[in-house]
């Protein structure tokens, strides 16, 4: 493909080569023409001289005066001379080439000047000669003629070396326009080639390359309107790329998982919420389609259905490895050229539906909960409104049994209103320093009467005396409920132990029985509300089911934690770690 410059210089040589050419041809044609009339000029003024210094006398006298005549004349004017009379014939020849019996008036300039009545040139051209004759009028009438021959070789030698400058003057302007015309397509082109490299550039995303702004001229100003297109494309492309990285950003951070599969199957973008569901690393996103991507889920079916109804399709599935979780699956189809892409987006609902779960458990165990005490009541009241009143005895066994139920009630009332209160963390807690065997002591003290019925043994460690920051409703709250586990857990004669201990910026408390013990399936369980091991003995023990649970919030409200050992005929143990200085989310 030719370059505009070369296009340029094409152009430019071979319109100076052309203008050249025939400037050349026609100042050389000029000049041979010029050079032939001046020799015409010539021959005619020397004719006209000769016809007129020519004595006709001494001709008729002196045989011999033309012969000399003819020899001076052409030595002189390095011409030809020949004279012929009257009649035609011959007389003298400088050159002694022509025929002295052939009669001249064959040649039409001598006929014609034989027939002049004035000394006139006739010339006629012939050959490689210029012939120009002359009359000689004597007394009025023609005597006879002269020719004068002049060789052309010389001209045309002359002519020769003439051309030959003339060509060399001619290469060399030819060759100053060439460079001129170089220059000029330079000129011309080079703005425009790097104009072309830039456009190029600006097309690979090289926003940044700018046009020389020289001149006003028209290259000059595509110049500034190339810079302004890649000034607004750069600014465009840098708006896009900014929303690009927003738009990332947040489909990265969402916690639901967002993957979009193009026309091909390809999977083109998914954020790290959908790797880390069905784990996959970033190197093999590029290499897999949606078929591969069989585990822990297959999703074919549901992007297949989704192209071919060419609608929103939305699913609830369950994830069982490497845990059971539960996604609501939305597909959304996008029509394109190519076919169909699809978007989908999976949200994490598993918390939802453990939610709704728990509600419904809740609602069910409230409804036993509350069952059991109410049938009981109602029971023992039916009977006596049908005529045990009589009987004093069974009368007060029915309305002790009716008193226990309804204090069961209350508290099962009351722990739900503090496990409600605590959930909702509208609970005002009034941090205090307090030391904390103090504090210890008489939470345990207003449990005695308690643990003394069952003849059990608590005793109380503390290593050293150290101040903690706590709020004591609720911290007693806490202990009071693992205590009455504690007791009621634990056979007659068993022994129960409360310790404290400092550690670091923490401080550490224990309660530990030799009660029945939790069998380890049940551990992780004992928190929830109305779990029970053990459901017998835990009613029969006027338990509500919530103190583990209440005991659990408090500890999470204090910023601490807590853990359970246990093992069953030997006991439990409750470890409680809790800051000393960080105040609890209140």
């Amino acid at each position: 493909m030719k370059t505009l410059k070369a296009k340029i210089n094409l152009l430019f040589l071979t319109l100076i080569g052309c203008s050249v050419l025939i400037t050349g041809v026609f100042v050389a044609l000029l000049l041979r023409d010029s050079y032939i009339d001046s020799l015409t000029t010539r021959l005619s003024k020397e004719g006209e001289m000769i016809a007129r210094t020519i004595d006709w006398k001494q001709v008729n006298e002196d045989p011999t005066y033309l012969s000399k005549k003819t020899k001076i004349y052409d030595d002189t004017l390095d011409v030809r001379v020949a004279f012929v009379d009257a009649n035609g014939r011959l007389m003298s020849d400088s050159s002694q080439t022509l025929n002295a019996h052939e009669n001249q008036k064959k040649y039409p300039e001598i006929a014609r000047a034989l027939e002049s009545k004035r000394v006139i040139s006739f010339t006629q051209r012939r050959g490689n000669y210029i012939h120009a004759a002359f009359p000689l009028i004597h007394d009025g009438q023609v005597q006879g003629a002269f020719r004068l021959s002049l060789d052309l070789k010389e001209v045309n030698n002359t002519l020769v070396r003439v051309w030959y400058s003339l060509v060399g003057g001619l290469v060399v302007a030819f060759i100053l326009a060439a460079f001129a015309s170089s220059r000029i397509a330079s000129s011309v082109a080079k703005p425009l080639e790097d104009i072309t490299q830039i456009a190029v550039d600006i097309t690979k995303k090289r926003f940044y390359r700018r046009v020389r702004d020289e001149g006003n001229d028209e290259v000059a100003r595509l110049g500034q309107a190339i810079n302004r297109m890649a000034y607004h494309l750069q600014k465009q492309m840098n708006t896009i790329r900014l929303s690009e990285r927003r738009l990332v950003s947040v489909m990265e951070s969402l916690e639901s998982g967002l993957v979009m599969i193009d026309p091909s199957g390809k999977i083109v973008f998914a954020n790290q919420s959908f790797k880390q569901m069905f784990g996959i690393q970033d190197h093999d996103l590029k290499k897999i389609t949606y078929q591969e991507v069989t585990r822990p889920y297959d999703l074919r079916s549901l992007v297949e259905l989704c192209k071919k109804k060419e609608q929103k399709i939305k699913k609830e599935i369950q994830i069982q490895h490497p845990t059971k979780r539960i996604y609501e699956v939305h597909l959304s189809p996008i029509l394109e050229k190519e076919g169909i892409s699809v978007v989908i987006a999976l949200y994490d609902i598993t918390a939802i539906r453990g939610l709704e779960q728990m509600r419904r458990d809740f609602v069910a165990n409230v409804s036993h909960e509350l069952k059991t005490p109410i049938t009981s009541i109602r029971g023992f009241a039916e009977t006596l409104l049908d005529g045990e009143l009589e009987d004093v005895d069974t009368s007060r066994e029915f309305l002790e049994i009716i008193y226990e139920e309804s204090l069961r009630l209350q508290r099962l009332v009351a722990d739900l209103l503090d496990l409600s209160r605590i959930e909702s963390k509208k609970m005002d807690l009034t941090i205090e320093e307090i030391p904390v065997d103090d504090l210890i002591h008489s939470i345990v003290k207003t449990m005695e009467d308690q643990w003394k019925a069952k003849d059990q043994t608590v005793t109380i460690t503390i290593e050293s005396p150290f101040l903690v920051r706590v709020d004591v409703d609720s911290f007693r709250q806490i202990l009071l409920n693992l205590l009455a586990n504690a007791i009621a857990y634990t056979p007659e004669g068993g022994k129960i132990e409360v310790s404290a201990s400092k550690k670091g910026e923490n401080w550490l408390l224990l309660v530990k029985d030799t009660g029945i013990g939790i069998p380890l399936r049940d551990q992780a369980r004992i928190f929830e509300r109305f779990y029970r091991v053990d459901k017998d003995r835990s009613r029969a023990s006027g338990g509500t089911g919530l103190g583990l649970a209440i005991v659990k919030h408090l500890v999470d409200i204090y910023k601490g934690k807590i853990e359970v050992q246990s093992e069953v005929g030997k006991g439990s143990a409750f470890y409680l770690t809790i800051p000393i200085h960080l105040k609890p989310d209140n």
